[in-house]
């Protein structure tokens, strides 16, 4: 793993800028723990995306991603099986009114931005849809 290390960590910046890109195209969305002055994720894990979208439960879009083949986790990586809203989340600022509408992305090595660019169509499908099913 270690031996192309730098142009891994270089291409998963790339991916994850891509994603984020795609994802200000959403309105209502947050993409959580960046550095103010790195819009695009650069100084932060270059593998993970933590998402929050407004009106739209984590567990919902978790369950309809997954429909389409998309596999993803709710909350942070620090609050895995823990019912209640992550800590981490809540640490770093995340509106309380966001904190169970948040959805962790994982990329890897061998993600493609075909797989990119089909998650964000699957985003711009499914989320509209699902607000409208959102009780206020």
């Amino acid at each position: 793993m270690y031996q192309h290390y730098d142009e891994d960590v270089k291409r998963l910046y790339a991916l994850k800028r891509r994603f984020i890109e795609g994802l200000e195209k959403i309105k209502d969305v947050q993409v959580n723990g960046l550095l103010p002055d790195k819009p695009y994720g650069e100084g932060t894990a270059p593998h993970v995306v933590s998402v929050s979208f407004r009106g739209v439960r984590s567990e919902v879009l978790l369950h309809a991603l997954e429909d389409q083949g998309i596999y993803v986790s709710a909350g942070s990586a620090c609050s895995a099986r823990k019912p209640q809203p992550s800590a981490t989340l809540k640490a770093i600022g995340v509106d309380k009114a966001l904190l169970e509408s948040t959805i962790r992305f994982s990329f890897s090595v061998f993600t493609t931005e075909e797989e990119i660019d089909y998650t964000l169509q699957a985003l711009y499908d499914k989320i509209p849809m699902l607000r409208k099913f959102t009780r206020r």
